[in-house]
């Protein structure tokens, strides 16, 4: 058996070489091999053993270490791997965005009521991503609220005319679309979800 490498601290584990940010040493039987995630993505020094080692740059930060590899673009993908804006989003229909695998792109689109903020490459509420038309995606605009008794503006429900089951919530001017609980329908007049059996869908 070939002796002993210093650099693997235990006989199988991802350690950080401090390169850059997706360089790292893959450790397996205490043999060291020099690795490097794919473009667009980062090494994670919290990766345990033998789970992957490589993750997307809004979950795994560079802060502290060198910068990543130059971008291997693509006709397609600004990077190999990510979430990207798609050329079929628009201010209003903001849901597309693209996934880019080995620089491929495959048209995604968020869950109803999200939209895809480019700004942290993942579905948000439509109000957070400056590039959305809020209203005009969802479809609705919260109407003025009415004051509680300290003057601050009150959260209200609204029905979502598509599924008895969804509802708008509006706080301070905007909207989210909410799902009511498995069993539960929403019910215009209480202005919440209730027994599903109670609410004529």
């Amino acid at each position: 058996m070939p002796p002993r490498n210093p650099l693997c601290k235990t006989r199988n584990g991802y350690y950080n070489r401090g390169e850059d940010c997706d360089s790292y040493t893959e450790c397996r039987d205490y043999q060291a091999k020099e690795m490097q995630c794919p473009d667009g993505l980062h090494f994670d020094p919290k990766a345990v053993f033998p789970n992957y080692p490589c993750g997307y740059p809004m979950d795994v930060s560079c802060e502290g270490r060198g910068p990543p590899q130059p971008a291997r673009s693509t006709s397609e993908c600004p990077h190999q791997y990510g979430f990207f804006p798609s050329a079929q989003a628009k201010v209003e229909q903001c849901g597309a965005y693209r996934m880019c695998v080995e620089g491929h792109a495959i048209e995604m689109t968020c869950p109803v009521g999200l939209a895809f903020n480019p700004e942290i490459s993942r579905c948000d509420w439509p109000d957070l991503v400056p590039s959305c038309n809020a209203d005009a995606y969802l479809g609705f605009k919260c109407p003025v609220a009415p004051l509680d008794k300290d003057g601050k503006l009150l959260i209200v429900n609204y029905k979502y005319e598509s599924n008895c089951y969804a509802f708008f919530s509006c706080e301070e001017g905007h909207a989210r679309l909410l799902m009511c609980d498995a069993g539960f329908a929403f019910d215009p007049e209480a202005g919440r979800c209730v027994d599903a059996d109670l609410v004529k869908c």
